[in-house]
């Protein structure tokens, strides 16, 4: 089957909760099903501990449709929004990677030194998040990286996601190829900062 491509937006044109159901589970989830132990592999061979994967399943929704769908990776078998993990999806204009820290994920005490060391490390541009549920990003620099790092610790509902988002417009999606390639590379070049992220504070695992 071939992997991610511009058509797969077009579950998000259907406006019925069952039309889009339907249509994420027939033409996404399938996908989210190959790339899952392709990315599994990825993040095992930079060091990451062994992942579970779980599609999205949207049980809550009755009424309204998804307005995004998505693969998580986590070291938990059962529910990932506890712990950091990698998310793999999209909305109706564009498709995100994320290694994210939900609020469910508190209290936590993160290893940020470590965490900004390995962020340091990255080759190229990333961004950042403070909440999953909304499409806003902000470019990945010092300033927004204390920011963000800061508000993750001060603030109790918040959150904290490094990746790339993709525009529904971007040429990389007619060349799903292309497009596959980068989403490995980047996974693979987040391991480190997910990894340090997945690593508890000292503090946190003294008696």
């Amino acid at each position: 089957m071939r992997l991610f491509d511009r058509a797969d937006f077009e579950v998000f044109q259907d406006q019925t909760l069952t039309g889009r159901l339907g249509l994420i589970q027939s033409r996404l989830d399938p996908k989210f099903a190959i790339a899952a132990p392709r990315l599994q592999a990825a993040l095992a061979a930079s060091g990451v501990p062994d992942q579970f994967a779980q599609v999205a399943k949207h049980l809550r929704r009755h009424k309204n449709p998804p307005p995004n769908t998505w693969l998580a990776l986590s070291p938990r078998a059962r529910g990932y929004k506890m712990t950091p993990h990698l998310e793999l999806g999209f909305w109706n204009d564009r498709m995100f990677l994320w290694v994210a820290m939900l609020a469910e994920s508190k209290p936590r005490l993160v290893d940020w030194p470590r965490v900004k060391a390995a962020v340091a490390q990255l080759p190229e541009q990333f961004e950042l998040s403070v909440d999953h549920t909304k499409k806003a990003v902000m470019p990945l620099d010092a300033q927004t990286l204390t920011a963000t790092t800061t508000r993750f610790d001060q603030v109790a509902r918040s959150e904290w996601l490094i990746g790339q988002t993709y525009l529904r417009t971007s040429p990389l999606f007619d060349h799903p190829d292309e497009l596959w390639a980068d989403l490995l590379e980047r996974t693979e070049m987040l391991a480190p900062v997910y990894q340090a992220l997945l690593t508890p504070a000292k503090s946190a695992t003294a008696e």
